[in-house]
């Protein structure tokens, strides 16, 4: 997603759409729909995909299926990224924004490797 170094100060739910504004006052709009959760899967889970240890995999299983059009994800996402959730979805996107599992990823391929 944008401005990758920057803390995020506030995030804004309408229906429609989730803003994002950055601690440089940058804003972010991502559309509460196929195209928007798209945007977030492509930004946070194609290079990284959902791993054991993840602590938001619903969300994340949830944005694999929406991003290919799935109704019900789509809609449980939109139930997800809601201002009465606000503090829920401030902690998702600072969680996004920060995933790195290089190290997961190796200590499993180790372990892999081990058993053959």
């Amino acid at each position: 997603m944008e401005y990758v170094e920057e803390q995020i100060k506030d995030v804004v739910m309408t229906n429609d759409e989730i803003q994002i504004t950055y601690m440089n006052s940058m804003m972010e709009v991502i559309g509460k729909n196929k195209d928007g959760y798209k945007k977030m899967y492509d930004g946070w889970l194609l290079e990284q995909p959902m791993f054991i240890s993840d602590i938001y995999k619903i969300q994340m299983r949830d944005l694999f299926f929406a991003s290919r059009g799935n109704m019900t994800n789509i809609n449980n996402l939109n139930m997800f990224f809601t201002e009465g959730n606000k503090t829920e979805v401030l902690k998702f996107l600072i969680y996004m924004r920060s995933r790195d599992l290089t190290f997961e990823r190796d200590k499993w391929e180790k372990l892999r490797q081990l058993q053959n």
